[in-house]
Formats: structure tokens, C-alpha cells, sequence
């Protein structure tokens, strides 16, 4: 039997719910006020509850439970639970916010602040769960059946197909081009605040420097900047000359040091880009053990 990590499950557990606040809180005070319809599923849930006055926390309910059925044969199991956790939760919230009469913002501008501000924790919802390796119901199990069948096909793009099309078909409900703005708006913004949360925190940038002094480099390297290195051994394809590769991941405070070291080596080329992501460990000492 695998053993279980009580502590983690705890953890996600409790980022679960913290979600699920967040999507039951962000849905219920800046959007269904400021009468717009969100990307993906909450979308479709939020114009029915428009349409009928019933609680879209029954929508999403009566929605996302076929899709789960479904992905309980296509995905990992741990993805289906709390996937389910989370669509139970933000349901039940959702409906004991509106029963409460709890606070609803009133823009007075156009709408402009409800689509930045629930784009934010949406957004952050979101990446919460995909961080878990579960998702916030909807248009990602959807994209993720897919995906179980077609490994290389393009999730991103299916997923914001279906946004689109759903924030199209709601002109006809608000009959009001303000409200596909907001909407357009709202999509905007959840992408990059699920990004942040999906990104590594340490950002970093990869220095690639082709050289033929490779040993007088990584002395300055090791020595100068306290920082680590691969070396690739390599080929210039139009002198056919050998020559190697320096490749470091050094924090962003470094670059201007870096560049300090490399100017040192006029026959040297330099090239540096942003890392997305930044994980695991090194070693301090030569004979440490990499973890």
C-alpha cells in the first residue's frame, strides 16, 4: 500500500477550501453585480442564474458532476477528488452567500474594477489547484480528458476557444458590448494571476556563453561570483573549431556581475534569457551529495 503523506493532504487539503473561498467570494461580490459572464464554466453557470434566478452554485454543481463522473475513468483519481472537494465547497459557499445577502461591490465604473479584482482571485484559485494537480472544474476537465488522449495536442488553445465562445454567446443574454469588454478583461487578468501562482517564486536567468577559455571562466565563475556551471563541449559550424558552453542559472541581482566577468573574454559569446521556473538543489561543496 502507498504511504500517505498525511501532513501534504492536510496542506492541500486546506489550499483547497482557501480556493474554493476565493471563487465563491470573487464570483458572489464583483461579478454578479457588475453583470458580466467569466470565462469557462462559471460563465455558463453565472448567465443561467441571470436567466432563472436560481443560485449558480447549483449550475456548477449540476455541470461539473457529469464532467467528474467522466474524468473519474480518464484521470488520476487524486485529480477527480479534489477537483470534487473544491466544486462542492465553492457550490455550497455560493449558495450561503446569497442566502446571508452578504456585501455585493457596486462599481461605479463601468464595471472596470469587478473584472480586474475577480480576475485576481479566479485567477489565484485557479493556479491554486493546478498547483494541487486537480483544477477548478469546468473547461480544465474538459481540456484535461483531451489531453489524456491526445498528449501533445494543444490544451492551452482548446481551453480558450471555449472561454471565448462562451463570453460570445453572452452578448445575447447582457445585449450590451460593455459587457464582453469586461469579460475580455476579466479572462486577461485571471491568466496572468494564475500564472504568478503557477510559477516558481525564485526568478532567475539561464547565461549561455560559448567560449574557447572555459577554465579561466568558471574560476571567475566559482570564485568571483560564488555561483555554479555546466560545461558542454561544442562545435562552431562555420569555423568547425571546438570550443564549449558555459550554461548558469544565476538570481537576476547577478546579471550586471555576470556581464562583468564575460566582457573580460572578448572572443566570448553571450547570450541570457528570464527563466520561468526555478527547482531543486546544488551542492555547496564539490564532494556534497546532490539532493
Amino acid at each position: 500500500m502507498k504511504n500517505i503523506n498525511y501532513k501534504k493532504e492536510l496542506l492541500n487539503t486546506l489550499l483547497t477550501i482557501v480556493a474554493a473561498a476565493l471563487s465563491a467570494f470573487g464570483l458572489h461580490v464583483f461579478v454578479y453585480p457588475a453583470s458580466f459572464a467569466p470565462a469557462g464554466i462559471d460563465g455558463v453557470a453565472t448567465m443561467l442564474q441571470e436567466i432563472s434566478g436560481l443560485n449558480a452554485g447549483y449550475y456548477s454543481l449540476m455541470i461539473n458532476v457529469p464532467l467528474l463522473i467522466v474524468a473519474w475513468f480518464f484521470l488520476k483519481k487524486k485529480y477527480v477528488i479534489y477537483t470534487v472537494v473544491f466544486t462542492v465547497l465553492s457550490s455550497i459557499m455560493l449558495v450561503i452567500l446569497e442566502t446571508l445577502s452578504f456585501y455585493q461591490y457596486q462599481d461605479v465604473g463601468a464595471g472596470l474594477i469587478s473584472a480586474v479584482f475577480s480576475g485576481v482571485m479566479l485567477g489565484v484559485r485557479t493556479g491554486i489547484m493546478l498547483k494541487l494537480g486537480a483544477s477548478s472544474g469546468g473547461v480544465d476537465i474538459i481540456a484535461s480528458i483531451v489531453q489524456s488522449r491526445r498528449v501533445h495536442g494543444n490544451i492551452e488553445k482548446i481551453i480558450t476557444l471555449i472561454c471565448y465562445a462562451i463570453i460570445g454567446v453572452s452578448y445575447f443574454l447582457y445585449n450590451d458590448l460593455n459587457s464582453i469588454l469586461l469579460s475580455v478583461i476579466q479572462m486577461f487578468v485571471f491568466e496572468k494571476a494564475s500564472a504568478v501562482i503557477m510559477k516558481e517564486t525564485r526568478n532567475a536567468v539561464v547565461f549561455k556563453i560559448v567560449t574557447r577559455n572555459p577554465d579561466e571562466i568558471k574560476n571567475d565563475i566559482i570564485y568571483v561570483l560564488k555561483h555554479g556551471a555546466t560545461i558542454v563541449e561544442s562545435k562552431g559550424m562555420f569555423t568547425n573549431e571546438g570550443s564549449s558552453i558555459i550554461i548558469s542559472v544565476v538570481n537576476i541581482r547577478q546579471i550586471p556581475e555576470f556581464l562583468k566577468i564575460t566582457k573580460k573574454y572578448p572572443d566570448t559569446f553571450v547570450y541570457y534569457s528570464d527563466v520561468t521556473g526555478v527547482n531543486g538543489n546544488f551542492r555547496w561543496f564539490k564532494d556534497d551529495v546532490a539532493k
